[in-house]
């Protein structure tokens, strides 16, 4: 399987800025239960709202070195409430059930109704 784990308030306390990010505490079990997953096969990813800058990236590797935080992959700028696109619209409707399908479904609708309206298709 494939989890996301939220870097901020998840995994470790939140920094204010990039002189911070060293002290961030890591939060209780959560470094076993990752390296538990780690262990049985899964994959990890570690999804953070900091900036997508340089001296962020090499201060949160550096941190997450320093307290042996199991990873596959980061990802900085992490979305708020984003919409998951896991078909391609057309297809959403058959798939209304999973993930966030059914809004792109009646989005994808919606669209073809005005495209329609203005002649483009």
């Amino acid at each position: 399987m494939n989890f996301v784990f939220k870097l901020e308030r998840v995994i470790s306390t939140p920094a204010k800025d990039i002189n911070a990010v060293a002290h961030c505490k890591v939060l209780a079990n959560v470094v076993e239960f990752m390296w538990f997953l780690e262990n049985s096969g899964h994959n990890i990813s570690i999804w953070t709202e900091r900036p997508n800058t340089l001296d962020y990236k090499l201060a949160t590797e550096e941190w997450l070195q320093l307290n042996q935080i199991p990873y596959n992959r980061l990802v900085f700028d992490r979305p708020t409430n984003p919409i998951f696109v896991n078909e391609t619209p057309p297809e959403a409707q058959y798939f209304k059930h999973e993930y966030n399908n059914a809004i792109i479904a009646e989005l994808f609708e919606e669209w073809k109704k005005v495209v329609k309206n203005t002649d483009v298709l």
